[in-house]
């Protein structure tokens, strides 16, 4: 999976149906592995507030299980992760909720775009993950590092 073991922080837009202000989302997840699938856990921030626990395993026929809660929205679901873009398709037990989700490399970390439908009214969104260590690292800007080496040639 893309989204590897590791703390990764995320930022971007969510845009509901018949607006044009995308509100901002802010996830902060903690990704770790087992023998037997990965689990994301984490926050979302910003204009949404809520937990965030997802349990992906792979079943034996070459996909993914899914089982996600965020916020209050439980969805289990099917995902295709063996080769980009990752695809995933989610929905609720009452079938009344349904997210496709896909995952793939941009030249700045993990975009994350998708589609949320839920009676009528239909959500869409773009995040882009980075791990946690390679923004911290960023955004120092390199201040505090000096350089000894005499640069005049």
């Amino acid at each position: 999976m893309i989204l590897g073991k590791g703390k990764w922080l995320g930022s971007g837009k969510l845009l509901v149906e018949g607006t044009s202000v995308g509100e901002s989302v802010e996830v902060d997840l903690d990704i770790t592995d087992d023998d037997s699938g990965m689990t994301l856990e984490g926050r979302l921030g910003g204009d949404y507030d809520g937990e965030i626990s997802i349990r992906v395993a792979p079943d034996d026929v070459g996909t993914y299980v899914i089982d996600a809660r965020i916020a209050s929205v439980a969805l289990d679901g099917r995902a295709k992760l063996e080769s980009e873009p990752h695809l995933g398709l989610l929905w609720n037990e009452g079938q009344t909720q349904s997210v496709s989700v896909a995952l793939f490399r941009t030249n700045t970390g993990i975009a994350c775009r998708g589609f949320w439908q839920e009676l009528g009214k239909t959500r869409t969104w773009e995040i882009l993950f980075k791990l946690k260590q390679n923004v911290v690292g960023q955004s120092a800007g390199g201040s505090n590092v000096v350089s000894l080496a005499n640069r005049r040639r």
